[in-house]
């Protein structure tokens, strides 16, 4: 597994959470991975609840690594992992560990795309293209002639669900600048805990979309938000709060 160069100073402490980022690629230039990587690190270690590994290659993952965390924060938006990889990660969240993924894990690869020509994405013709338990795991689906978002401006995140593990206590409403994704295919099933309207004076659907949402995979936990294009964006307070409580909840402690 290769580390991350960025360090950071963390005690070793039996009590702090073990969690692996899993990046490596992403779309440039629309998302960049080298940024937010370290920044979520930062942001979960200066918490103090966390011990933060990252795994920048993560087609070397398997289950004993796994068997070292908690949760997987997933920030990762490139070419499948292979089968080794994969099925680790799909047994360790059926077995009870958790995951943490945002905003451009949202679409690509994993859910059967390709880039095409003209830089858009569309359907790959291959219709095993797809890592079909990754579309479980994350709780959406995308047609890739619906991948986009109103322009990215500051907007209100409403708490949906204010007795989830998550939410509980926090303010009911907290304002991002970002994009907000529309016009996803949710699964059945799926525990919406934030919304935002999105405004059609900025492109938007006119509607309240779903912004962060919790889904149970086997007996693990996964929280799946469409926040976080940028440092930028993942600055902003609520967002924080939202992250690292999420990081908590999906490792299972009480």
């Amino acid at each position: 597994m290769r580390l991350s160069p960025f360090c950071y100073n963390t005690p070793m402490n039996a009590l702090l959470i073990p969690i692996l980022i899993l990046t490596g690629s992403s779309d440039l230039p629309y998302h960049d991975w080298r940024l937010t990587t370290p920044f979520v690190r930062q942001m979960l270690e200066r918490d103090g609840k966390f011990k933060v590994d990252v795994n920048e290659d993560p087609r070397t993952l398997d289950a004993k690594t796994l068997k070292k965390y908690k949760a997987v924060v997933l920030n990762y938006n490139g070419p499948r992992w292979g089968a080794t990889a994969e099925k680790a990660l799909e047994g360790f969240l059926r077995k009870g560990g958790g995951m943490v993924a945002f905003h451009g894990v949202s679409y690509g690869y994993f859910l059967g795309m390709e880039m095409s020509p003209k830089k858009r994405w569309v359907r790959a013709a291959s219709p095993d293209a797809a890592w079909k338990a990754y579309i479980d795991m994350i709780g959406t689906d995308w047609e890739p002639a619906n991948v986009g978002h109103a322009v990215r401006h500051q907007f209100k995140v409403k708490i949906a669900d204010p007795k989830h593990r998550i939410t509980s206590g926090m303010e009911p409403e907290f304002m991002v600048d970002d994009e907000l994704y529309h016009k996803m295919a949710h699964r059945p099933g799926i525990h919406i805990l934030t919304t935002a309207w999105s405004d059609p004076a900025k492109k938007g659907t006119g509607k309240d979309e779903p912004i962060s949402w919790a889904v149970a995979y086997g007996k693990g936990r996964v929280y799946h938000t469409t926040l976080g294009h940028d440092v930028k964006a993942m600055s902003a307070p609520g967002f924080i709060t939202l992250f690292t409580r999420a990081c908590e909840w999906a490792s299972g402690r009480k």
